[in-house]
Protein backbone atom coordinates (compact mmCIF):
# COMPACT_ATOMS: atom_id res chain seq x y z
CA UNK A 1 0.00 0.00 0.00
CA UNK A 2 1.61 3.27 -1.13
CA UNK A 3 1.11 6.42 0.97
CA UNK A 4 0.33 9.55 -0.64
CA UNK A 5 1.50 12.64 0.93
CA UNK A 6 -1.47 14.85 1.45
CA UNK A 7 -1.43 18.69 1.70
CA UNK A 8 -4.30 21.04 3.22
CA UNK A 9 -3.91 24.75 1.39
CA UNK A 10 -6.13 27.28 3.88
CA UNK A 11 -7.05 30.11 2.61
CA UNK A 12 -5.80 32.54 5.84
CA UNK A 13 -3.14 30.05 7.42
CA UNK A 14 -0.17 27.64 7.27
CA UNK A 15 -0.82 24.33 5.11
CA UNK A 16 -1.30 21.39 6.79
CA UNK A 17 0.30 17.68 5.68
CA UNK A 18 -0.79 14.42 6.10
CA UNK A 19 0.58 10.96 4.63
CA UNK A 20 -2.63 8.55 3.87
CA UNK A 21 -2.94 5.59 1.81
CA UNK A 22 -3.45 5.71 -2.24
CA UNK A 23 -6.72 3.99 -1.23
CA UNK A 24 -8.05 6.69 0.74
CA UNK A 25 -6.42 9.57 -1.49
CA UNK A 26 -8.72 7.78 -4.45
CA UNK A 27 -11.83 7.89 -2.35
CA UNK A 28 -11.42 11.64 -1.13
CA UNK A 29 -10.56 12.80 -4.46
CA UNK A 30 -14.00 10.93 -5.36
CA UNK A 31 -15.92 12.35 -2.86
CA UNK A 32 -15.23 15.69 -2.78
CA UNK A 33 -15.71 15.67 -6.96
CA UNK A 34 -18.86 14.15 -5.87
CA UNK A 35 -19.87 17.77 -4.56
CA UNK A 36 -18.74 16.90 -0.91
CA UNK A 37 -18.98 20.37 1.27
CA UNK A 38 -16.54 18.80 4.11
CA UNK A 39 -14.43 15.43 4.66
CA UNK A 40 -12.38 13.53 7.48
CA UNK A 41 -8.41 12.83 7.24
CA UNK A 42 -7.66 11.00 10.33
CA UNK A 43 -10.67 12.07 12.13
CA UNK A 44 -10.45 15.47 11.85
CA UNK A 45 -13.56 16.95 9.73
CA UNK A 46 -12.67 19.93 7.57
CA UNK A 47 -14.79 21.98 5.15
CA UNK A 48 -14.13 22.97 1.71
CA UNK A 49 -14.98 26.80 2.28
CA UNK A 50 -11.80 26.99 5.27
CA UNK A 51 -9.40 25.72 2.63
CA UNK A 52 -7.98 26.98 -1.23
CA UNK A 53 -6.94 23.85 -2.69
CA UNK A 54 -5.96 20.27 -1.43
CA UNK A 55 -2.57 18.25 -3.38
CA UNK A 56 -1.87 14.80 -3.40
CA UNK A 57 1.22 13.50 -4.84
CA UNK A 58 2.41 10.42 -7.08
CA UNK A 59 -1.14 9.10 -6.38
CA UNK A 60 -2.46 5.76 -8.63
CA UNK A 61 -5.75 7.33 -9.31
CA UNK A 62 -7.60 5.52 -12.79
CA UNK A 63 -4.62 3.40 -13.55
CA UNK A 64 -2.16 6.37 -13.92
CA UNK A 65 0.22 7.97 -11.64
CA UNK A 66 0.10 11.64 -11.21
CA UNK A 67 -0.17 14.49 -8.94
CA UNK A 68 -3.69 15.36 -8.23
CA UNK A 69 -4.71 19.63 -7.01
CA UNK A 70 -8.22 20.40 -6.21
CA UNK A 71 -9.45 24.31 -5.62
CA UNK A 72 -12.00 25.39 -4.07
CA UNK A 73 -14.16 28.16 -4.66
CA UNK A 74 -13.60 31.39 -3.54
CA UNK A 75 -16.53 32.41 -2.68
Amino acid sequence: MKNIETTLFYKDNFPEEYVITNEEAVALIDYIKEGATEFKIDGDTYENKDLSSISFSDINYKGEMQSIAIQFSNE
